[in-house]
């Protein structure tokens, strides 16, 4: 009687022990076949890793405005999440941005300071989340000064051809651009467009 139900916990044991080793060989066949799809994922993700890397050099660099252009695809989709703005071509982000069309208004500090800086830039597939600080810079005379923040994260999604194709903005705007913002909804609603953002024609 003893002898048997020995016997029964060995039985018991050694199943136990087959399925664990079933479910070990299942987890590495598993891990196996993502493995076969791992290198080709590991190259598409590097390579938006160096399109995203050269985006925000020219970024903050802030003086090549074709290159930076070039980046994006013609019908990319923009929100700025703080501003509450949606656009939906490049013509209207470069609307948005006008760099072009600054002249001496806008100024840096020091000659090659950076406009931006990267503190973290994560990669997932095509999809590109940074996340840094906008550095100090005269615009029209006055001092954009670091007091309330100027931290930003910006969400940029990639294409097949390495073109972004959509891109939401969280930036930290000055006090002035918040009460401009929140007026702007008191008044006309956020379906409006800011007074500074001339949309009536396309370049």
């Amino acid at each position: 009687m003893v002898i048997r139900e020995v016997n029964h916990v060995t039985i018991h044991k050694s199943i136990g022990v087959l399925r664990g080793l079933c479910l070990l060989l299942i987890f590495i066949t598993a891990n196996s076949c993502l493995d076969i799809q791992k290198p080709e994922e590991k190259k598409q993700e590097e390579a938006v890793r160096q399109v995203a890397k050269a985006y925000f050099k020219t970024f903050a660099e802030r003086s090549n405005w074709d290159v930076f252009c070039s980046f994006y695809r013609q019908d990319v989709r923009f929100k700025d999440i703080t501003l509450q703005l949606e656009l939906d071509s490049l013509w209207q982000l470069k609307r948005f941005y006008q760099w072009d069309e600054e002249g001496q208004r806008f100024k840096k500090l020091y000659a090659g300071q950076p406009h931006l800086n990267v503190t973290s830039l994560v990669v997932e597939g095509k999809t590109v989340a940074c996340k840094g600080r906008i550095s100090p810079y005269y615009y029209d005379g006055i001092l954009v000064d670091t007091d309330w923040g100027m931290e930003f994260t910006i969400w940029l999604q990639f294409d097949d051809n390495l073109k972004i194709k959509e891109q939401i903005d969280w930036m930290e705007y000055d006090p002035v651009t918040l009460k401009n913002t929140i007026q702007r909804y008191q008044n006309n609603s956020f379906k409006t467009v800011p007074d500074w953002l001339d949309l009536s024609k396309k370049n």
